[in-house]
């Protein structure tokens, strides 16, 4: 069950902050979507886990600079989806 959106605030929030357990949870919490998202997009499942892998990094480095009013942390996440599949788009 992916997080509300105060529980994904707050995540987000302690990332911000340096948090690795956070980074975790919002694992656990919402990678199942991601990876089904980038499975679906990119029709590999191998292709898809290490993309997952690849947008929780991002997560981790780009939240840092992540404006603490931003209106969404389920967008910012999903910004990071966009981000892989635009790197790395579906082969032929």
């Amino acid at each position: 069950m992916v997080p509300s959106s105060r529980e994904l605030a707050a995540l987000l929030r302690a990332i911000r902050d340096g948090d690795l357990d956070a980074l975790r949870r919002l694992y656990d919490g919402t990678g199942t979507l991601v990876f089904g998202l980038l499975s679906t997009a990119l029709r590999d499942q191998d292709r898809a886990a290490e993309a997952t892998e690849r947008c929780f990094l991002w997560v981790w480095r780009t939240a840092p600079a992540l404006d603490p009013g931003h209106p969404c942390a389920l967008t910012f996440l999903l910004r990071a989806v966009r981000q892989e599949l635009e790197d790395h788009p579906r082969g032929p």
